[in-house]
This record gives C-alpha cells, sequence and structure tokens, in this order.
C-alpha cells in the first residue's frame, strides 16, 4: 500500500534540483503512457470493445471517453505528434486539442509549434477553423435563459443569466459604457465596479420605464469584431460569428473593426461606425413603427432587418430593409428559416415565406427559395399548425390557461 506520509517526507530530504529533475522524468513518463494507453484505446475500439462500462471503470464521463477516442483516431494520420507526444513534449491536453487543428500536411508544423502553445491557445486556434453554421448560431440562441429569485436572508433580488455571441457582446458593452459614465460627485470616492454595473441595470430599467435624463440616454452597444486574415470573425474572448451576425451587427450596432494577423495580433482597426447611418434607421422605424412580421404588435427594441442579406448581394436600401422586433429577426434568413419579401414601403407589402431548407445561400436577387407562403395575404387558408408563431398569439395563450 502505498504511503503518501512516508513518500512526501522521503522528498522532502531531496535537493529541490534533485525534486525538479524527478518531477519532469515522471511526467515525461506519464505523458508516454498516455499516448500508449490512447494506441490501446484506438485498438479497442476497431474490435467494438469501448462503451459506457468502460467509461465508468475509468472513472470518467462518456463524453470524455469519446473524447479521447477521436484523438486516438485522429493520431493515425499525425505521426509527427504522436511522436512529440511520447516523447513527453505535449500534454494529455495539448494532444487532445492540436489533433483538432492538425492534418496530414501540417502534422509536422504543429508537432513543433503545440509544445509551446497552451491548451487554451489551441483551442482558440481550433476554433477559428470551424465558421459557425446557422444551426450553431441557432443552438447559441436557443440556450439563453434568464433566472431570477429572492434571497430571503439578504432580502436581495438575486440571479443569474447567459447570452448568446451577439447579444452578450451587446449586452456587455452597453453596461460598460453606463459603468464608466457613473463618476463620482467631485471630491467623492469611486464606488466599486460591481455595484456601479448594479447601477447601470437601474439606469436602464429607469429609461424603458420612460424617466427622462438617466445616464443610459443615448447608450447604444458598441462591439469590437476581431477579423483574422484566416478564418471567421470574433467578438470578446473569441466567440466565433457566422457571417449572418455579422450582418445582424452591421445593421443594429456600432462596430469597430480590428484586423489581427493569424497569431490575433492588431495590424489595423477602423473607427467605430455604425454602418446603418442613424437617419436609415430612424426613417425605417418611423416607417414602419412596428414589428413587419405578420400579427406581431412589437413596438420597443426594433431592429432594422435586410431582405435580401448583404451575403447576398442586399443593399442599405429602404426597399430591402424593414423594422423586425428581436424574437421574429431570429427567425428570418440568414439566421432562420422565414423570409420577408415584397415591397416595405407599403403597410401590406411584405409577404412571410418559409424557406425549404435551412439555407440562407437559397435568398438572393437571382434565386428564390423554396417557400410556402403562410402570410395570410393570399393563396388558401393554412392549417394551425403550419401558422408561424407570434407574440400575440403566445400572449393569447398564456392568459386563456392550461385549459384554455
Amino acid at each position: 500500500m502505498f504511503e503518501w506520509s512516508a513518500a512526501v517526507d522521503d522528498f522532502r530530504c531531496w535537493e529541490t534540483v534533485d525534486l525538479e529533475a524527478r518531477r519532469t522524468a515522471l511526467m515525461g513518463e506519464q505523458r508516454r503512457i498516455e499516448v500508449e494507453i490512447l494506441a490501446v484505446t484506438r485498438v479497442l475500439d476497431e474490435r467494438g470493445r469501448i462503451d459506457d462500462a468502460l467509461a465508468a471503470r475509468d472513472g470518467v464521463t462518456v463524453r470524455d471517453l469519446r473524447d479521447q477516442v477521436r484523438t486516438a483516431e485522429a493520431l493515425d494520420g499525425l505521426p509527427g505528434i504522436a511522436s512529440a507526444a511520447a516523447d513527453g513534449m505535449l500534454s494529455g491536453a495539448q494532444v487532445r486539442e492540436v489533433t483538432k487543428i492538425a492534418d496530414p500536411d501540417s502534422d509536422a508544423e504543429w508537432a513543433d509549434r503545440a509544445p509551446t502553445m497552451s491548451p487554451t491557445d489551441l483551442a482558440k486556434e481550433a476554433r477559428r477553423l470551424q465558421t459557425p453554421t446557422v444551426d450553431d448560431t441557432r443552438r447559441r440562441h436557443d440556450a439563453r435563459s434568464l433566472k431570477m429569485w429572492w434571497g430571503k436572508s439578504s432580502g436581495m433580488l438575486e440571479g443569474k443569466f447567459a447570452l448568446p455571441d451577439l447579444q452578450g457582446a451587446a449586452f456587455e458593452s452597453v453596461i460598460q459604457q453606463l459603468t464608466e459614465k457613473m463618476s463620482p460627485a467631485k471630491g467623492q470616492a469611486w464606488e466599486r465596479w460591481d455595484r456601479r454595473a448594479a447601477d447601470a441595470l437601474v439606469a436602464l430599467v429607469d429609461r424603458w420605464s420612460g424617466v427622462e435624463g438617466t445616464v443610459a440616454d443615448g447608450v447604444k452597444p458598441k462591439v469590437v469584431v476581431n477579423v483574422p486574415v484566416n478564418g471567421p470573425a470574433e467578438v470578446a474572448d473569441g466567440i466565433l460569428l457566422g457571417v449572418e451576425q455579422v450582418e445582424q451587427l452591421r445593421a443594429n450596432a456600432t462596430v469597430e473593426v480590428a484586423v489581427v494577423d493569424d497569431d490575433g495580433s492588431v495590424i489595423g482597426i477602423s473607427r467605430a461606425v455604425n454602418p446603418l447611418t442613424p437617419k436609415v434607421r430612424l426613417a425605417i422605424l418611423a416607417r414602419d413603427g412596428k414589428c413587419r412580421w405578420p400579427g406581431c404588435e412589437t413596438r420597443w427594441g426594433l431592429e432594422v432587418h435586410h431582405l435580401i442579406p448583404r451575403s447576398h448581394g442586399g443593399a442599405d436600401e429602404f426597399t430591402n430593409l424593414a423594422a423586425v422586433c428581436a424574437m421574429h429577426h431570429h427567425r428570418l434568413v440568414p439566421h432562420g428559416t422565414w423570409v420577408l419579401s415584397g415591397n416595405p414601403n407599403r403597410p401590406d407589402g411584405l409577404t412571410l415565406q418559409r424557406v425549404g431548407t435551412r439555407v440562407g445561400a437559397q435568398v438572393g436577387r437571382d434565386t428564390q427559395p423554396r417557400c410556402v407562403d403562410v402570410s395570410g395575404a393570399s393563396g388558401p387558408r393554412k392549417r394551425p399548425h403550419e401558422q408561424p408563431p407570434t407574440r400575440a398569439r403566445s400572449r393569447a395563450r398564456s392568459r386563456a390557461g392550461p385549459g384554455g
């Protein structure tokens, strides 16, 4: 039986330089054994012996075991990385992340580079190579949440929240701007940042309530978008954006574009601008007055939507712009599966249609998506389950209760 205290007491008698050398040797042996475990796992997987029971015996999650299988399979075509790992140059975490990046052509390069990069840096590099799809964006949006409760002992409203990519970046930007504006009166000490941030939330509530002259007046999201030479754009701490998300930012936030090289260093930065001028936004909001999704009467928090996405040739013209609420904006192409088409300058000029497949590239000037007209403007009446969801209908269900 291993005696921990005896082992520690024994090592206390060693010189520090000897302890460091021993640890280096043990780490090298551990890494060699980890590579051997991956090799054994590869063969067991070929023989169909990898299952949930093995994960339980190993004391790991099924997800961890599957990731181990993926790593082992990837090493088949990466002999340079496998050799570096066996030589003790790569930790298990580094091997797991670098196998998501390297291929047979870049094996030698990454076998040389990976030992000098942290697993976090390697994971970030892997994310850069994976442009988010519309489905990825939708999954993030569907995972948003806000939970609140009253602390019985504190007498405080408490909570936690989760916001996806653009919404999170916009929220962070507004809170930071408001917090920075809350300077103390002359001669007074600064409040802690977290307290001023809480005051910023209250200022947003005040503005929403119609209180004039709050610190929140005139504050709009200002989002910095990092555009690497290779790979998709990013916001915040390396959160990747799809093309359709950049379009949403372009129309509804102040965007500062930072061009970065392959190492993440900024090589150029643009002036912070809102690509849609305030005059254009105000003109669209004044013309429409409410969300243009059929049946939705929302008049607050409206965003500007491009009927034909800019990535498919759409322009910043009045005939290509319509006001929609944030909830329905996420359901319109290129974010979702619905299309607003027609003449937005007419109150009855827009038709809501559903795209046959979730592929934004089907929408453009020269291509027509396979659609089903569900707006009620023309054609036969659709069955209730074919109608697009609206807030009005959701509120009606809520008022009716479980039996309504």
